[in-house]
């Protein structure tokens, strides 16, 4: 859905669009800017006393009221009047559909989960009358059917249980909207009950959970969304929990969340090993919000993605030395997958960097004494390729200057280039790009990171182009052939200041250098690998998708209850390797003013969705195929026009949104722009970012 401050925009449009229609032609006795006699009936022309008529005055009832609601809907009737006189062709409009809408009768109606502040308003010819309706949610739920007096004993809490404490999601992390809910797990053992409470302004939840061998609750989903829509941003989320043992009860033990007013948009692309779904590798794809699902079976690996979603890379069928063949693929707005170019050379589109458009790909460089990237063998120089038939494209600006780019990859505008470089594989390097001039022409290489030790790999630029996200550590893989340790964390250069950013918050350590990851750093910290940015900003954040061997809570850790979770790195079986189930993608939320700020980085979140029993890898985050003018959409985002705006209302009053021409107007919150002027609430920090109007990071 559109988040909060769009939306108001989105209306203002209706507005705008329903005083044209009342200012139309039509009969006297409906045009409210005619002149009536003193019982609203209309004069004739004759006798219309223009000069001396008494203005027009318009307003509205109640003022300024306060709606409780308890999770069921609820109405409330708004009335007009016009100098005094009862008026039903009044337009009715609300600024936040998400609190409720108004019919045309003026009966408001909240959905009874989503609080909030709204603005009502009558419109009647010029004349315009508004208000404010405040939404109170506050729900109590018995979800676990515990008896009066297992909830009155969590109601009083206790601390007999000094391991119970939170171990998933962490304190301070910035969840979108539009996920799953996420599964709250706990240290301390096996619970008979649980009572969970979370409240941000005017919405307050608690519910009652049955207890289970290991601490947990979920909230229901329609909590979750009702929860992540009323919080705006800004203030944070307070989340309390408290359990009940045969000792006793423990707690509550308390959270701070922050919510980005916006549904994570995009798909996320990852080669899954040992899947249940194919028994084998795939490339799978996930929905924010959604179950993965396989889009290539078979051993499709070494994928890569382009940042508009519409062509995929991968080898094929690894062998010893290399994939044996490798092919791109053409995705569709409705989700199939249609081969683009089949190589009989396995190495070609192997980690190779698309261009925002997937047209070519500059390859993964394979040096004379083999690739430190795993799973490849056999020399090959990088150079430029077309997709759709794996020609090589001259280049000479960029051939000339390098020989072996290694895991490259292009800026989500196409201007810019990085990859990893030098003998040694501890250098960075950047280029600029011009992807307009036939040849392709390519800047000058400048080494932007170098490492003292190990190596630097896997680049991904931030939507601006301006800074790059990449793995520092010993290799370019995850762990050695067999399930030997190794050592990452994910790091962010700006590349207009070469100043390095360690995101500790992303990585696991706190303001002060201490490991917040509830095993501690001997069993979670340094295990953060292979980043992909999401290619445009979401609710005011950047978001980094990213492979981790961290535990997630008591599902996937030492005693968790995954078989096998407690060895994160990998084994070798019967003489077969056999992946860790810990080998998991998480989601990390970037400050939009990353340059200011000392670490803009904050705590990850699981990504939900995600096979639980397989090694998944490599996340590649990268937009839907845009749909055609006409088709429904949230936001300018999933456009190919890059506009997304109101077509007309549902019986309820809340707005349908459809992809449209450009209008003629400023853009708003995710649609296309060309500079900051371009965007509605410039005035209020919204820049243009890739292409895209973009909100600040929300504060308090």
């Amino acid at each position: 859905m559109l988040y909060r401050a769009a939306l108001r925009s989105v209306i203002t449009l209706v507005l705008v669009a329903a005083a044209t229609l009342s200012c139309g032609k039509r009969p006297s006795s409906q045009n409210p800017d005619a002149a009536v006699d003193g019982d609203g009936n209309p004069l004739t022309p004759d006798a219309a006393p223009f000069v001396d008529a008494a203005p027009l005055t318009l307003s509205i009832a109640p003022l300024n009221p306060t709606l409780d609601v308890t999770g069921a809907v609820k109405t409330l009737p708004f009335t007009a009047t016009v100098s005094g006189q009862p008026n039903a062709t009044v337009v009715w409009t609300v600024d936040d559909v998400q609190v409720g809408v108004v019919n045309s009768a003026g009966l408001f109606r909240s959905e009874g989960w989503v609080a909030g502040k709204t603005k009502v308003t009558a419109r009647y010819g010029t004349l315009t009358a508004s208000t404010t309706v405040v939404v109170r949610v506050a729900i109590v739920e018995n979800v676990g059917n515990l008896s009066a007096q297992q909830m009155t004993d969590l109601d009083g809490g206790g601390n007999v249980n000094a391991a119970f404490n939170w171990l998933y999601p962490y304190n301070n992390t910035v969840f979108p909207r539009g996920l799953e809910s996420p599964t709250l797990q706990f240290g301390g053992g096996a619970t008979q009950a649980m009572k969970v409470s979370a409240r941000v302004g005017d919405f307050s939840y608690t519910g009652y959970f049955a207890g289970a061998a290991f601490a947990r609750a979920t909230l229901p989903q329609t909590i979750w969304k009702a929860l992540t829509t009323s919080a705006d941003g800004t203030a944070p989320v307070a989340v309390e929990a408290t359990e009940l043992t045969a000792a006793g009860v423990t707690g509550p033990v308390a959270q701070n969340w922050k919510v980005a007013p916006a549904d994570l948009k995009g798909i996320i692309y990852y080669n899954t090993y040992r899947s249940a779904l194919t028994n084998t590798g795939a490339v799978m794809r996930v929905k924010p919000g959604h179950n993965a699902e396989v889009m290539i079976g078979g051993c499709a690996v070494c994928h890569s993605v382009s940042a508009n979603g519409k062509v995929i890379a991968a080898g094929v069928s690894w062998s010893t030395d290399n994939p044996v063949d490798s092919t791109t693929y053409n995705l569709a707005a409705d989700g199939s997958v249609a081969t683009r170019n089949s190589n009989s050379d396995g190495r070609l589109y192997s980690f190779g960097g698309l261009t925002p458009d997937g047209a070519l790909m500059v390859t993964n460089g394979i040096p004379v004494n083999g690739s430190p990237v795993r799973g490849l063998g056999q020399t090959l120089l990088s150079q430029v390729v077309d997709t759709s038939s794996g020609a090589v494209v001259s280049a000479p600006t960029f051939t000339s200057q390098v020989d072996y780019a290694l895991t490259p990859a292009f800026s989500p505008d196409g201007k810019r280039l990085a990859f990893s470089y030098g003998s040694n594989r501890r250098t960075l390097a950047t280029m600029d790009v011009d992807l307009t001039m036939s040849p392709p022409n390519f800047g000058t290489l400048t080494n932007t990171v170098t490492a003292t030790s190990g190596i630097v790999g896997w680049p991904s630029f931030l939507p601006d182009g301006k800074a790059v996200v990449y793995h520092a550590g010993d290799r370019f893989d995850t762990a050695t052939y067999g399930g030997g340790a190794s050592y990452a964390e994910l790091r962010m250069v700006n590349t207009e200041t070469m100043t390095i950013n360690e995101l500790k918050n992303l990585n696991g350590w706190d303001d002060a250098g201490m490991s917040y990851l509830p095993y501690g750093d001997a069993e979670e910290n340094r295990r953060n690998y292979e980043p992909s940015v999401l290619p445009v900003p979401v609710g005011g954040y950047y978001w980094v998708m990213f492979t981790s061997r961290r535990t997630y809570g008591n599902t996937l850790a030492p005693g968790g209850s995954v078989a096998g979770s407690d060895n994160e790195w990998g084994s070798m079986v019967n003489g077969n390797e056999v992946p860790s189930t810990r080998k998991k993608i998480w989601v990390a939320a970037i400050d939009l003013n990353y340059a200011a700020a000392t670490d803009p980085s904050h705590p990850a979140f699981y990504l939900a969705g995600q096979e639980l029993d397989a090694g998944n890898m490599r996340a590649f985050a990268a937009m839907e195929p845009c749909r055609d003018q006409g088709a429904t959409c949230e936001s300018g985002s999933d456009c190919c026009t890059g506009f997304c705006r109101p077509t007309g209302t549902d019986g309820n009053g809340a707005p349908i949104l459809q992809c449209v021409e450009q209008p003629d107007t400023c853009s708003m919150t995710d649609e296309a722009c060309n500079v900051d002027a371009d965007c509605c609430d410039v005035a209020t920090g919204t820049t243009c970012i890739n292409h895209r109007c973009a909100e600040p990071t929300p504060v308090e």
